[in-house]
């Protein structure tokens, strides 16, 4: 038995699909392949699958990756993409599968392309964002299931990039990812949307690398 670690995209109308749907798209895609995948034990045995880092509902993504077991150690990797991509929906496309290498804790970074439109004009988002990123803390409050911890954004931001079109703001950053510290690129915009007095019109979040701490990416 092997643990093999499938890298897909997400992208388009799959952003809408949330984590659990996603969880059962390709729980009913194994299903229609002759994959031999292992099921876990018990009660209510279900193909043996997990997510190293869930990407959230609305966001895309280039490469998220998920973890399932081969039962026949001579299966073909290659094999397991074409079955899987026969059996996906468009915008769900597997890219590749391979024998899992790094522990999901090696996660520590996530790298984003966020577009803001607005009809205020690039130039004017540019602005509202430089404004942002100049205050010397960016307070928000993270909320999980069992704690709402406060936190100060501007140290965990690190901008690599910014472009302003007529009508768009495209920013590339990369965010703390993984167990340690996993920062939703939605607090950030909810921060920039109360800065700035208003949500741009429209937002588009790309996760487009996950990364090791030696900035490596995950495989």
């Amino acid at each position: 038995m092997r643990l093999i670690r499938v890298f897909f995209e997400k992208r388009d109308r799959a952003k809408y699909i949330s984590h659990l749907d996603l969880t059962r798209c390709m729980t009913r895609a194994f299903a229609r392949t002759d994959i031999p995948v292992w099921f876990t034990e018990g009660f209510n045995p279900h193909v043996y699958m997990t997510f190293a880092l869930p990407i959230p509902l609305g966001f895309e993504g280039l490469r998220e990756s998920f973890d399932f077991k081969l039962t026949e150690d001579g299966y073909p990797f290659t094999r397991v993409g074409e079955q899987l991509n026969a059996a996906l929906p468009p915008d769900i496309r597997v890219l590749e599968a391979a024998p899992a290498v790094m522990k999901p804790e090696a996660i520590v970074w996530a790298d984003y392309r966020i577009t803001l439109y607005d009809s205020a004009g690039g130039e004017a988002l540019a602005a509202d964002w430089e404004r942002l990123m100049a205050k010397p803390a960016i307070p928000v409050e993270k909320k999980t299931k069992h704690k709402t911890q406060e936190l100060d954004l501007r140290p965990l931001i690190t901008q690599l990039g910014r472009e302003a079109g007529a009508e768009s703001l495209t920013l590339t950053l990369r965010l703390p990812g993984g167990g340690a510290m996993n920062l939703n690129p939605n607090l950030l915009l909810g921060a920039l949307w109360a800065d700035r007095g208003g949500e741009a019109a429209y937002v588009r979040v790309l996760r487009t690398a996950i990364l090791t701490e030696e900035l490596a990416p995950f495989a």
